[in-house]
């Protein structure tokens, strides 16, 4: 057995601080033999209670502590010292200890958010069951220097011996000189003279030495430092992870405090493990939980069937029979919920939805398995009929499973933290918190953090990210991209600083750097949180986070609601606000979910700013599918994902008659009926089982489950089970077996339809309001993504579509949104780039406050500095903001410094007369310089700088009238003509937007672009070869024509880009020449076919003098034909000069084939 432990061990949870893995802690462990280890990170438990957990499954006994941040009072701390805090290592011995290190540690954060700590006092309240380590380097010996200890640490120390006896020992490490800031002499002597026991420590930050320079630059990148630096604190190279031989040898003279480690470890004989739930409690009165749940219930289900039969006459007629249903359904989850004493949990959720609904805060109709509770539909927590849509309860609350659900509630984003705060008030600060994330050191952030560290220069480090392009389906580690991209070895051979960056960068990938607010998850207790798990705080909310995250908050018992905000529900807010600006009363939640015109628009496929529908593969599906009942939507959000996509055609097909539905069994007709008999959603695959094999509700889910996880065990007791239910039902032995077969299949994929209905219900909403109301739909979709170019841009081609005009930014007429202005929409000021909403609200205001501005004269003059800027003048010269003021664009933008100074001075000497009793206010006047007007195109270029898109023009306007002399089509000529879909070498023009370079699974570059012409915005593909010929010649802005080779697949069109060419080479090329004799044309309509090898170049073409005339020419290289844009005379000349040109191969002249 080994002679030392661990006891005071940095883990990656000590932030930037710590470079160990707790896995990577268990692995050394295992190597040397050591028994047991501790944990000690940097004033927090992040990591106790997976510590714990992982340690323990590698066999090792985890003790459990915390570097504590202590404020020392004067009484225990030299006059000399000026900084009052210090640090010591806390250690829990027993259930009582490590409850009391949870508190402390809470305490710490409760008592001062941004500067966490406890007091002296605080420890000895709590001092029960904690073994206290006075700490290396930052502890409060540093005060004794020069073998002089301080009667300020006597006092201290003699104050902890009284409280702590025999478990308070004094901490001593070496790390070799010009490291050790406390003095040794005066350890031992505290010791000896105290009678209290020595404890050898290492304060181990990384593993082994080889790491030592990648933590030093861990250490650099939280605090922004340089590793160059000499002023800064740097610790030793022996923070690592010693062996037991190597500390034994270290304190030879000490052997007493290397065997005390074994001796703390033998006290502490608790470890925090994995708990039950402990569900929270709602706060009554005079009756219980049960009671009230069960009152609730019934009365909000007697509303709701109430609402139901006044909407359905054919329902109403059979109310009492329906009613018994519903009632009865009702009883049995209520039975369930109390039974698994999950009523308080279900109160609390309906109090804070309806308080969210009270305040006219937004609420989603439900979100995954909880919309399948008709309890829950009942206490108004979700809004869809589980009974109407077919939705299981079981697959919400399961009394035969383990864990516990938890609801997902979608909120309007911007009324979440309100319903955050009505939460923490209603159970106390002590009680309600939102849950901890932490981000990681990525493959392309470490390479940025470390670069930067190292002083490498900005571009070089930018350069070698963009050699490892993000791509989110295919994610990738640094040593993936270095394995893939051979130009990051190439760099890192000939530049050592890259080797280096590269080394470090590999060392320091996927450790934790930061922590930040979970993006949804919050905890409700029952007691105090701190009692479980430990608290946080960050200094911009008034709401503590956990400590542990999601994963570990659960395991610890804590039961987690997930508040989530849903923008789909701001924008439907905001919309119905526009809408009953005019006094037309919408209520959503009442529109008739069989609209004709809101299903015919959805067959249209023209879905942008659809929710869950917008996508271009769903675009093409809606098309085919022509939905035309919600539950259509419901079967398309389920099925377009992977996997399930492959069964989107069978759909289709027996929705329209033209495939006969298999129902499997003549059994389950009434269930898959409504899906055709293409097994779509878990409830299905739960159905089946129950209607052929005779499980429960219950035992289905848990056949859901063990299908989906794949466990074999599991699975031979399922198959066993359902063959014995089958053959009791009268189904052959060999047909059950298949049948299973096929569940399992289904199961691998199949979608909950309560997720998939709630998420159609919001689906059909925005649909509804795009199709009855689209320009208060527009104009609070694009006020909801204000910052989001693109979106706006794509919201522009719509609007285009459907002749909605956008009028442009004018600071007379616009608002700091989008708004309706009659049939139009007028451009929101806050949307241009370096204004901001803030500012332009500003000039709102002034604006309604004193009527519009008459000149731009009376403009400066009466806004503040906040939009009288260099940047925000600029910005909204160059839109266009100021043209009714009848000023060139480009003076105010070439001037917008001078007019900037122009009003400090004059607003400077208005301040001067404002003391001068005889002075007088000075008048605004600013006289512009001469300035050349802005060409057209030079406009456009800075309207898109500060849209983000073409607005007033576009690039291309210029070429318009030539696009038949150059053989030139619109985009959506190819997208609206199936015909053109398979077509190869059409020429496009497009301006380009933008270019996203990516690396296939096997290495090769390829690249998204981005193009615009006329018509729309179309995406393109272009591959390695094609990409390093045209790289540099493809600019962001530039127009071009393009050679296009068109596919489609599954109906949707792609585009991959093959050649390029700038304008001026196609009118080049196009360059008439009426000195050409005539006599010498072909008169017929030919093809001109040039095959030529990679010597033959494009400027080989001007040497051929094309002219204008009647025929096609096509360019052939390596079986890629290119077609020249326009017609051209061909002559007998030409095609001897051709035929002695190098690189040309052979050509053909025929005739050509229409």
């Amino acid at each position: 057995m080994a002679e030392f432990i661990h006891l005071t061990n940095k883990t990656e949870y000590s932030l930037s601080e710590g470079a160990l893995p707790i896995l990577r802690i268990a692995e050394l462990c295992q190597t040397f033999g050591m028994p047991a280890v501790g944990i000690s990170d940097s004033n927090n438990m992040f990591g106790a209670l997976e510590f714990s957990t992982q340690i323990s499954k590698a066999g090792i006994q985890p003790i459990i502590g915390c570097n504590v941040r202590i404020k020392t009072r004067s009484e225990y701390i030299h006059e000399s010292v000026k900084d009052p805090f210090f640090y010591m290592n806390l250690y829990s011995k027993n259930i009582v200890g490590y409850q009391n290190l949870l508190k402390l540690i809470s305490t710490s954060y409760m008592k001062s958010k941004k500067d966490s700590y406890i007091e002296i006092n605080d420890l000895i309240a709590l001092k029960e069951g904690i073994i206290v380590l006075t700490g290396g380097n930052n502890s409060i010996f540093k005060q004794c220097k020069n073998r002089i200890i301080t009667n300020q640490a006597n006092t201290f120390v003699k104050l902890l011996k009284e409280n702590f006896k025999d478990d308070l020992y004094i901490e001593i490490q070496r790390f070799g000189k010009g490291h050790e800031i406390l003095d040794e002499y005066c350890l031992l002597s505290i010791a000896y003279d105290n009678h209290l026991p020595l404890v050898a420590t290492n304060d181990v930050f990384f593993e082994s030495p080889e790491y030592y320079e990648a933590h030093d630059a861990l250490t650099c990148i939280e605090k922004k430092l340089y590793v160059s630096q000499s002023n800064r604190l740097r610790l030793s190279d022996q923070h690592y992870f010693k062996s037991p031989d190597e500390m034994k040898k270290l304190f030879n003279d000490l052997p007493e405090a290397v065997y005390n480690t074994i001796e703390i470890a033998e006290k502490c004989s608790f470890k925090p493990n994995i708990q039950k739930p402990i569900l929270p409690v709602f706060p009554v009165n005079d009756q219980t939980e049960k009671e009230l749940i069960t009152k609730l219930s019934n009365e909000g289900l007697d509303l709701r069937l109430k609402e139901k039969f006044a909407l359905n006459n054919d329902e109403f007629l059979k109310k009492d029979q329906i009613t018994s249903i519903y009632k009865d359904r009702l009883e049995k989850e209520l039975n369930i919920i109390i039974d698994m004493k999950y009523e308080g949990y279900f109160l609390i959720v309906s109090d804070f939805i309806k308080w969210a609904k009270d305040n006219n805060i937004p609420v989603g109709p439900g979100r995954g398995s909880g919309a399948g509770s008709l309890v829950a539909w009942a206490l108004n927590i979700t809004d869809l009929d589980p009974i109407k849509f077919g939705l299981i309860f079981e697959r919400f609350l399961n009394p035969e499973r383990v864990s516990l659900p938890d609801f997902d509630i979608d909120f309007c984003r911007d009324g979440r933290d309100k319903v955050l705060e009505y939460v923490h008030k209603k159970y106390g600060k002590d009680k309600v918190a939102q849950i901890i994330t932490f981000g990681k050191l990525q493959a392309r952030a470490v390479i940025r953090d470390v670069g930067r560290v190292l002083g490498m220069p900005y571009g070089q480090v930018d350069g070698l990210c963009k050699l490892m392009p993000f791509d989110p389906s295919r994610p990738m580690n640094l040593q993936g991209y270095i394995d893939e991209e051979p130009r990051l070895n190439e760099e890192a051979e000939h530049d050592p600083k890259v080797k280096k960056l590269l080394d470090i960068s590999l060392k320091l990938e996927g450790l934790k750097r930061h922590a930040s607010i979970h993006a949804a998850g919050v905890v409700i207790s029952k007691d105090e949180i701190y009692n479980d798990v430990p608290l946080y705080s960050d200094p911009d909310s008034e709401i503590f986070m956990t400590q542990f995250d999601m994963k570990w908050v659960e395991n610890a018992g804590l039961v987690k609601f997930d508040f989530l905000g849903l923008k789909t529900l701001t924008l439907i807010n905001n919309c119905i606000d526009l809408i009953n600006q005019d006094k037309k009363i919408l209520d959503i939640n009442k529109v008739n979910i069989n609209d004709k015109d809101t299903f015919n628009l959805l067959g249209t496929g023209e879905t942008t700013g659809i929710f869950q529908l917008e996508s271009a593969g769903m675009k093409e599906t809606l098309k085919q599918l022509k939905p035309d009942k919600f539950e259509d939507i419901i079967a398309i959000v389920a099925l377009y994902r992977p996997g399930p996509m492959a069964n989107i055609p069978t759909y289709i097909e027996r929705k329209h008659g033209r495939e006969k539905p298999d129902y499997i069994h003549p059994l389950l007709k009434d269930l898959l009926e409504e899906t055709y008999g293409v097994v779509i959603y878990q409830e299905q695959v739960m159905g089946i089982a129950r209607e052929l094999s005779g499980y429960t509700d219950g035992e289905a889910d848990l056949l859901r489950r063990a299908m989906g996880k794949k466990i074999q065990k599991e699975m031979n007791a399922q198959r066993k089970r359902f063959i014995e239910g089958c053959i009791n039902k009268n189904l052959k032995d060999q047909e059950a077996h298949n049948i299973f077969d096929l569940l399992s299949k289904f199961a691998d994929y199949g979608f909950n339809k309560s997720h998939a209905a709630a998420y159609a219900l919001i689906a059909f909403q925005t649909a509804y309001l795009k199709t009855h109301f689209p320009i208060e739909f527009f104009a609070a979709s694009m006020t909801l993504d204000i910052n989001n170019t693109d979106k706006l841009s794509i919201f522009q081609q719509e609007l285009d579509r459907l002749d909605i005009k956008l009028l442009p930014p004018n600071v007379n007429s616009s608002s700091s949104f989008f708004l309706r202005h009659e049939d139009s929409i007028t451009y929101a000021l806050g949307a241009v780039k370096n204004v901001g909403v803030e500012a332009m609200n500003d000039l709102i205001n002034e604006r309604t406050k004193n009527g519009e501005f008459k000149d731009f004269d009376n403009f400066i003059s009466r806004v503040g500095s906040t939009v009288a800027n260099k940047k925000t003048l600029e910005a909204l010269a160059c839109v266009g903001a100021f043209d009714d003021f009848d000023i060139e664009r480009s003076s105010i933008f070439n001037q917008s410094s001078e007019i900037v100074k122009y009003l400090k001075l004059i607003n400077d000497k208005n301040l001067s007369n404002q003391e001068d009793m005889f002075g007088a206010d000075s008048t605004i006047n600013f006289e512009f310089l001469e300035n050349e007007k802005w060409s057209k195109s030079h406009s456009l270029m800075k309207e898109f700088e500060m849209l983000g898109f073409y607005l007033t023009g576009h690039p291309l306007d210029e070429y318009k009238d030539r696009y038949s002399d150059f053989n030139l089509k619109y985009f959506d000529e190819i997208k609206s003509n199936k015909n053109l879909h398979n077509s190869k070498g059409v020429l496009i023009a497009g301006t380009l937007l933008s270019k996203k370079e990516k690396r296939s699974a096997r290495g090769n570059t390829y690249a998204f672009l981005n193009f615009s012409d006329v018509t729309s915005i179309y995406e393109l593909i272009i591959f390695e070869t094609n990409l390093r010929k045209y790289r540099e010649m493809l600019i962001d802005g530039e127009s071009y024509v393009l050679g296009i080779d068109f596919t489609s697949d599954n109906n949707t069109l792609r585009g991959e880009l093959k050649k390029v060419f700038t304008f001026d080479e196609v009118i080049k090329f196009n360059k008439s020449n009426k000195n050409t004799p005539k006599q010498n044309k072909h008169k017929a309509n030919f093809v001109l076919k040039i095959f030529v090898n990679d010597d033959f170049t494009k400027d080989k073409l001007t040497e051929l003098k094309l002219t204008s005339g009647r025929h096609k020419v096509e360019i052939i290289i390596n079986n890629q034909t290119v077609k020249i844009p326009g017609d051209f005379d061909v002559s007998q000349e030409m095609l001897k000069s051709l035929k002695m040109m190098n690189g040309v191969v052979d050509i053909s002249f025929n005739e050509e084939i229409h």
